[in-house]
């Protein structure tokens, strides 16, 4: 059954309870773990006034109950806040999206790094952070919150309940300013999401971690499951199958669909395991996202993306509400100008991806197991098809880290054990 706007709402109450959120935003609360421009943020974000008609917010499609994505998982993309209008791709998650940097080329990597949405539209170039660029374009978006113009946005957030704090936040006046209070609306909304709601870090992962740091791990040997204080912590918090999960994810693989001894699904070849240095704010160079008190030497843990794009080679999906015709997503490719990029997605993080689903820029996969499967058996060859379908893009087809891994079915069940451990709320 597709979940209404007002089911949604309902959805979200549990999570947003926490901060004291009410939907339509109630009086400006007393939340002393904000500071005011994070909690303009989170007035902004969980707001269903804010789309033309009411009814949709920010969470809406970003819901903290389902790992900041859209809570009906039954459709492949989102519904607008006008019944029947729908949007091209899944909703990405909004967790852990702090950590990606504004765009750029890595010219000795020859990969394009960082931004925003699936194809990287949102690079950080307008507002200084690829977080806020986001932010701006929902708001205008014909079949997602459909306000007819910047003044629409503003002139409900004049009658809201929170625009003292806005005019608190931002000067006296600052609402009066379309052009300028619309920017600040998305700088506001993406301070809020550079607050630890957005990352906790709280996952079956992040305990096994604290455990193997305790007893004397290296930081990295932790994260990627080597060494005997990786074992020693794994034995008292995974389970064996989740152990054998993550031995594989880490491991390489050359492809040539028979699996041997000290081979994996090389799935942190772009779901990287690394520990990396913060993003500092481009002004301040003050810190700019979330580092954990347990984490060592001030460094971000494993967030499981490189933050690149890549072509799976998914096929077309033509589901409903999906046209049926019409012409291939091109994704990065129209973004930096070079159809030598078309048909290449970001690589989204791997935090929370159980709640996720469906998975793939299109939501073409249901389950995780589902896409897993994909991952191990796709075709090696640019215009192999299978079971899974035709690539849209055969021509930049990623043909070296993923298909004719050569995994068996419990192999794939323990690779999706594993990534399950990444899922934030663990006791």
């Amino acid at each position: 059954m597709k979940m209404n706007n007002n089911m949604k709402g309902i959805a979200c109450l549990t999570l947003c309870s926490l901060f004291i959120c009410f939907g339509t935003s109630a009086a400006k609360p007393d939340n002393p773990k904000l500071s005011p421009t994070e909690e303009l943020g989170r007035f902004l974000y969980f707001d269903t006034n804010l789309s033309e008609p009411a009814g949709q917010s920010c969470a809406s499609c970003h819901d903290p109950d389902f790992g900041f994505v859209d809570p009906d998982s039954n459709l492949p993309v989102s519904e607008g806040v006008i019944p029947g209008l729908f949007g091209g791709r899944n909703s990405p998650s909004s967790a852990y999206a702090m950590y990606a940097p504004m765009l750029y080329f890595d010219e000795v990597e020859g990969l394009w790094i960082g931004g925003q949405f699936w194809d990287a539209r949102a690079t950080g170039e307008v507002l200084g952070d690829p977080l806020a660029d986001q932010a701006l374009g929902p708001f205008l978006n014909p079949v997602e919150m459909a306000n007819p113009s910047k003044k629409h946005v503003i002139d409900d957030i004049k009658i809201s309940e929170y625009a003292s704090l806005f005019e608190e936040v931002w000067g006296e006046g600052s609402l009066d300013d379309v052009e300028a209070a619309y920017d600040q609306v998305a700088l506001s909304i993406a301070a809020f999401e550079r607050t630890a709601l957005f990352a906790p870090f709280s996952s079956k992962y992040d305990a096994y971690l604290q455990s193997c740091l305790k007893k004397g791990g290296a930081k990295d040997e932790c994260a990627m499951g080597i060494g005997p204080q990786a074992a020693n912590a794994a034995a008292k918090i995974f389970t064996t199958q989740e152990w054998d999960g993550l031995q594989l994810f880490m491991g390489d693989n050359n492809n040539d669909g028979i699996l041997t001894e000290g081979e994996g699904a090389m799935c942190a070849a772009c779901h990287i395991a690394e520990w990396t240095d913060p993003i500092l704010h481009p002004e301040t160079g003050e810190i700019n996202v979330v580092i954990p008190t347990w984490s060592p030497d001030g460094t971000v843990p494993p967030v499981f993306t490189d933050f690149t794009y890549d072509n799976l080679g998914v096929a077309k999906n033509t589901e409903y509400p999906l046209p049926q015709t019409g012409p291939p997503d091109s994704g990065l490719g129209p973004i930096v100008h070079d159809p030598k990029e078309n048909g290449k997605f970001k690589v989204m993080t791997l935090r929370n991806i159980e709640l996720t689903g469906p998975y793939a820029h299109n939501g073409l996969f249901k389950s995780l197991k589902e896409i897993t499967h994909f991952y191990n058996t796709r075709g090696l060859q640019p215009d192999a098809s299978g079971e899974f379908g035709s690539p849209e893009f055969p021509a930049t087809m990623n043909t070296t880290e993923l298909g004719n891994l050569g995994l068996s079915d419990a192999d794939e069940n323990a690779l999706v054990e594993f990534m399950k451990t990444l899922t934030d709320g663990y006791k």
